[in-house]
């Protein structure tokens, strides 16, 4: 019983940050969706991986999640470039938030944090594949669109 009680207690802070993240989007707050749907991939690759470390990166994550595929010895290393690049661009905008202040990084944002919302949506699925129970857990991510 505990263990599912655990479960549904981060089914309902995963909706909860989803929910933030829409949000923000349609207040056109895209550094703020951008981060929350960061922090949704990267406890979705924690869990996935089964890596709570605290000292693991996120880039710890992605080398993780590389070495997995090729365990499985999957022919491509799917999604791999797309969360380095995710994670670069996640950076970039931290240092222009203290170089360019918010209103000019929220505005350059826009485009990062709507790919940011597809990029979520079909890691989910993709890992998925993998592992059936991943939505079960909470990732069910729908931008409405």
């Amino acid at each position: 019983m505990p263990e599912q009680e655990a479960r549904a207690d981060f089914r309902f802070i995963v909706r909860d940050n989803e929910a933030a993240a829409a949000r923000a989007l349609q207040e056109r707050n895209f550094v703020h969706a951008y981060f929350l749907i960061h922090a949704l991939v990267e406890s979705l690759l924690r869990l996935f991986l089964k890596d709570q470390g605290e000292r693991t990166t996120f880039n710890d994550l992605i080398s993780n999640y590389s070495r997995f595929l090729k365990e499985q010895r999957y022919p491509e290393p799917e999604f791999v470039d797309e969360l380095t690049t995710f994670n670069q661009r996640r950076n970039r905008i931290v240092h222009q938030l203290w170089r360019r202040g918010f209103s000019l990084t929220n505005t350059q944002a826009e485009a990062a944090a709507r790919a940011a919302v597809t990029l979520y949506g079909l890691f989910i699925e993709w890992l998925e594949t993998f592992d059936p129970e991943i939505t079960t857990i909470g990732f069910e991510y729908d931008d409405g669109a």
